[in-house]
């Protein structure tokens, strides 16, 4: 063989198994991609929550805050306090219309003596029991107490000195009248005694004329006095009528003062209990046991508004899973008891294991993926206990992103690059 065919034969050769080598990798590589099968997976992006709603925590009337006793990730039990509001404001109200109240109290108390017609105002337990300021408030009261009453029996003194006055009165008409019913009688006489004359004619008639006249002169006199003395006399029941409508004119004026008094003292009361249960407000607590999730107040001295979020709370019985939000798209590759893989971003990923769970809930309607903004199905994702203790020590909290990899049916290497040829054709058969 001569040296040219030697070369042709070689570089033949090493072509023949060049060629034989690539039918060999093509076929094996084809028939590993025709008969091995990898698990799929739908891809999501999720989140830690909770099973049950965060509980907000929030004032009704907002204020200032004083003291802030917890920070965020803190356990707390129901009842404990969160934050105190800056009461100064509220307790020096409370102060004024305190005092004001003790006022209108014992002021009450004297207008109910009056009202009754009372002659003393004493000092009751009732109103010792109102504090230390009821006394002086006593004292003050009791002077006006005992000023009306002196007035009133002042005016009734004069009003009796002057029936005293109008019944000497009548004792003067009353003389009067007893002297005039003498001179009557004394006319009558002698008017009797001149008809007995006149009949003997040893007088004239004119002389009789006259006596009689005189007669009924004198009795219209004594009918004049009569009407004094009745007059007067009803002067002094007029006067007596006075002094009783002293205290009955006192007592209706007691009554209608104590009227506008007690309406003042509702109207306090009511403002009181409004301001007390402001105070009893100023302590925030936590409505139950969990812990503190997200605090939205760090600054004392800040003013937050009525119904403001000041803090959430995930609550102490509250289980943990992941919620995830899928495609439309991919919905169909979805059910329940799906497996799902999950890792956490949050943690180190060259210490922190993958989690095993299990798919126990999947939305009826799409919802709008608060990341995306686009519609997706919300995908619940149950981890068990046993995968927890996985973390060692790292703590789940609500909001921490999670991958969530839900596992699906096994396919061929080949189906993965044939698929979407597949479809492309079909689809691109159906188009006019």
């Amino acid at each position: 063989m001569t040296e040219a065919g030697s070369s042709e034969f070689r570089i033949r050769g090493r072509v023949v198994l060049g060629m034989l080598f690539a039918v060999l990798l093509v076929g094996g590589i084809g028939g590993w991609a025709a008969t091995s099968k990898i698990s799929g997976a739908v891809i999501a992006s999720g989140s830690v929550v909770v099973d049950q709603n965060l509980k907000n925590v929030q004032h009704r009337d907002g204020g200032i805050i004083s003291e802030i006793l917890v920070r965020e990730g803190d356990e707390v039990r129901a009842g404990q306090v969160l934050f105190r509001l800056d009461d100064a404001q509220t307790r020096a109200e409370r102060s004024i219309l305190s005092s004001k109240l003790v006022e209108l109290s014992v002021r009450r108390a004297r207008l109910e003596a009056e009202r009754d017609r009372a002659t003393a105002f004493p000092l009751t337990d009732a109103l010792l029991a109102l504090g230390p300021e009821a006394r002086a408030q006593y004292d003050g009261e009791l002077r006006i107490f005992k000023g009306n009453l002196a007035a009133r029996e002042s005016e009734k003194e004069q009003l009796r000195l002057s029936i005293a006055q109008i019944e000497d009165e009548v004792g003067g008409l009353l003389a009067q009248r007893a002297a005039k019913a003498d001179e009557i009688a004394l006319v009558e006489d002698q008017l009797e005694r001149t008809r007995a004359l006149l009949e003997k004619k040893l007088v004239e008639q004119s002389r009789l004329y006259t006596i009689d006249r005189e007669l009924v002169r004198l009795r219209g006199e004594l009918g004049e006095i009569d009407a004094s003395i009745a007059r007067t006399r009803n002067r002094i029941n007029e006067v007596e009528i006075q002094i009783l409508s002293i205290d009955e004119d006192a007592s209706t004026a007691a009554q209608q003062e104590l009227s506008t008094v007690e309406t003042q003292i509702s109207e306090i009361e009511d403002r009181l209990a409004a301001i007390n249960d402001r105070l009893s407000r100023t302590d925030i607590k936590a409505p139950i046991d969990g812990t503190i999730n997200e605090l939205n107040v760090h600054t004392v001295g800040g003013v937050i508004t009525p119904a403001e979020v000041l803090v959430t709370i995930v609550p102490q019985d509250a289980k943990l899973n992941i919620r995830a939000m899928i495609p439309p798209q991919s919905i169909d590759q979805v059910r329940e008891d799906q497996s799902a893989r999950l890792r956490f971003p949050a943690f180190n990923q060259r210490v922190t294991p993958e989690l095993h769970g299990k798919v126990s809930y999947i939305s009826p309607a799409t919802s709008k993926d608060p990341v995306s903004n686009q519609p997706a199905y919300a995908v619940h994702v149950d981890v068990p206990a046993d995968e927890l203790a996985k973390l060692e020590g790292q703590r789940l909290v609500p909001g921490m992103p999670v991958e969530v990899y839900l596992t699906t049916e096994e396919r061929t290497v080949l189906s993965y690059f044939v698929k979407p040829i597949v479809d492309r054709f079909s689809a691109a058969f159906r188009e006019r």
